[in-house]
């Protein structure tokens, strides 16, 4: 979880929940608000093993959670409000012909910076793309939705799941050099 000084509250009656933002792998993503903090917040109704995940990674790049809490049936992660908000979405919304290849390189540089990171520690993201590239308001790349990710310490059969093909099979837009172009050919993270 992130370290900071702010200690996020641990009931769902602190939390505030605004519109839908976004869905990752069998979960759903809402604005919210943190109203003993008066801060906005991501809110994900999500699921045990990207809990546990987000609790152990501590790099800038990646998605951390100020905590995680149960109300009735679901598990809750609060995490950072990442206004920016996913890859996918700002060339969908303001770049249909593709980001200039500085924006482009800086995206990846530090896409890559995370998954270093990741695989240096054990874990296996199997689902980098640009709908789980996220940016914050001032622009910080944060890779994000580790809901398919694996473990590379696991044992029996979710050591075996490793070599399944999980996450998204054909991006709806991929990185080349100098633009971002439909899916034709699509990248992914081979190393699952």
């Amino acid at each position: 979880m992130i370290s900071s000084e702010k200690k996020f509250p641990l009931s769902a009656k602190d939390y505030k929940l605004n519109e839908e933002i976004g869905d990752g792998v069998g979960a759903t993503v809402y604005r919210a608000l943190c109203i003993p903090l008066n801060e906005v917040v991501a809110f994900k109704d999500g699921i045990r093993r990207e809990v546990q995940t987000m609790s152990l990674i501590n790099h800038p790049n990646l998605l951390q959670a100020h905590c995680s809490f149960t109300a009735g049936h679901h598990l809750w992660v609060v995490m950072p409000y990442m206004a920016g908000g996913s890859c996918l979405h700002i060339i969908k919304s303001s770049y249909q012909d593709g980001f200039e290849e500085p924006i482009i390189a800086t995206l990846l540089r530090e896409s890559l910076k995370a998954l270093v990171y990741l695989h240096a520690h054990g874990h296996i993201h199997r689902d980098a793309k640009a709908g789980n590239i996220l940016l914050d308001s001032n622009g910080a790349v944060k890779l994000a939705d580790f809901g398919v990710s694996a473990c590379m310490f696991d044992t029996g059969d979710r050591q075996r799941s490793r070599n399944t093909f999980v996450g998204t099979p054909c991006w709806d837009f991929f990185f080349l050099p100098t633009l971002v172009v439909p899916c034709s050919a699509a990248i992914c993270e081979y190393t699952s």
